[in-house]
């Protein structure tokens, strides 16, 4: 059975992942495909707010397999389908077969999980090894054996090296091990001193570096204050957006009233199945809920300080909410009741996922579109433009030097006299202009390069809209 879930997980994963790049994926693959792995890890890491082990991984699997979007994002495949026989294994060590079966299912058909393990990010190896690391975690407080403590240490320390806010699993194994104390065997419980110690030892390397990296990431929040509002300042409407989001995946509507009333019936579903499960809970058990709120709960609280909350940086947590849901589906030990709530889980996870398949507007953003469209109407006198100091690596990735690029603003807060003198230094001996407007609400919202861009006699002869690019404005110079 969990072989044949395992497979149908790998079916899921595989649907569509030739799909666009979008910006954070190409920028990895920009970046680690044309740097060495000391400049990967001493120089790009410092302006990507990430541990290096991603990108050492992606090094490798790039010289072997190549950087085509299929290639970029087995790994996340991988390690997506992997997560399932984890979950699996901590189903059965937690709860029984049964339930080990239910919670497999569930995270193989789950649409977050699938949309993330079809992305070239780290987002999936650090999902994998918070398994993992919870595994050997509960099989350590079961039986204190040498093997499991092995297991525990490695995997925490990858998954430290993976991202960071799975640093908040760290106070959440700290958090039951004090409330649970008096239940804990002593010399088990003496003997995660030393294996927090070990890890502490092993991370500490990455902790040299980490200070500068925190400097120009917290910089870069302070120079652009709508920046750090995309990447993650706190709100109710965030908190309340991640459990959403871990329901239904990216699946969304501009209404905000509707898309309320729409999972209005399923979050119902999704709290009964909350309550329900604590009737399954035991001590050892309960530590899904503090591996699922406590982790949130400080991301939520640490991002009025740095912006870092984001429903999709807590993908740590699922196998927590996926194994809370099979344990309330399992906890009548009745056959009709049980099958009833398993269908309703799988109609809300298989449904959200046969949308965002079926409709490119939950997709990424298609900037393989927008390339071909610019490729085909361009010609040995055009350039293409960009809202921003540099040059956008999904264009890049998929324009491979065809056609003149440049980023035309000088700041995040651009000087119109500055734009200027770019933009006819840029469209010098230039007939047509290609401008994208994507990042301008946060880079340039006054619309600086545009109106330039007409006072310097080109005239917007065309626009192209693109899913998740937003416009492109193709510009001809007068005559």
């Amino acid at each position: 059975m969990i072989i044949l879930i395992m497979l149908a997980g790998l079916i899921l994963r595989l649907v569509d992942l030739n799909q666009s790049l979008w910006l954070d994926e190409a920028i990895n693959a920009v970046f680690v495909r044309s740097l060495d792995l000391k400049s990967l890890i001493f120089n790009y890491s410092l302006s990507d707010f990430h541990p290096p082990f991603y990108h050492i991984l992606m090094k490798g699997w790039i010289t072997l397999f190549g950087s085509s979007e299929i290639a970029l994002r087995l790994p996340s495949v991988i390690l997506g389908v992997a997560s399932i026989y984890v979950i699996y294994k901590m189903g059965k060590k937690l709860f029984d077969e049964k339930t080990a079966l239910v919670a497999s299912t569930l995270l193989a058909t789950a649409p977050l999980h699938i949309f993330y393990s079809q992305e070239a990010r780290m987002y999936m190896l650090a999902s994998f090894f918070a398994l993992v690391s919870v595994y050997f975690f509960i099989a350590v407080l079961k039986e204190d054996k040498l093997k499991n403590w092995v297991g525990f240490i490695i995997s925490t320390s990858l998954l430290l090296y993976s991202d960071y806010l799975p640093y908040l699993m760290i106070p959440a194994y700290l958090v039951y091990l004090f409330l649970y104390r008096k239940s804990i065997k002593k010399p088990t419980m003496r003997s995660f001193v030393p294996a927090f110690l070990l890890i502490a030892l092993i991370i500490l390397p990455w902790f040299l570096i980490f200070p500068k990296q925190l400097a120009t990431g917290l910089s870069a929040a302070s120079l652009s204050p709508a920046w750090a509002q995309v990447v993650g300042t706190p709100s109710l409407n965030t908190l309340l957006i991640t459990f959403v989001k871990f329901t239904i995946g990216r699946i969304s509507n501009d209404n905000n009233t509707l898309y309320a009333l729409m999972f209005a019936p399923i979050g119902v579903f999704v709290s009964i199945l909350f309550i329900l499960s604590t009737f399954r809970m035991s001590k050892i058990r309960s530590f899904l809920y503090f591996w699922f709120f406590v982790p949130i709960l400080l991301a939520f609280t640490a991002a009025f300080f740095i912006p870092i909350f984001s429903y999709f940086r807590m993908l740590f947590v699922f196998g927590a909410f996926y194994l809370i849901w099979a344990a309330a589906i399992n906890t009548v030990n009745w056959t009709l009741p049980t099958r009833i709530l398993l269908i309703m889980a799988l109609v809300i996870n298989l449904g959200s996922t046969v949308i965002y398949l079926m409709n490119p507007k939950f997709q990424r953003e298609n900037w393989k579109k927008a390339s071909t469209y610019v490729l085909g109407n361009a010609d040995k006198n055009s350039i293409v433009l960009f809202e921003s100091t540099y040059t956008l690596a999904p264009f890049d990735y998929y324009n491979n030097g065809k056609v003149e690029t440049a980023g035309a603003l000088d700041s995040f807060s651009p000087s119109q006299d500055k734009v200027r003198q770019n933009v006819g230094l840029y469209t010098q001996g230039k007939n047509k202009v290609f401008l994208f407007q994507y990042l301008s609400p946060i880079t340039d919202p006054q619309g600086l390069l545009f109106e330039e861009l007409t006072r310097a006699g080109f005239t917007n002869t065309k626009t192209q809209d693109i899913n998740g690019v937003g416009f492109i404005y193709e510009f001809a110079k007068n005559e």
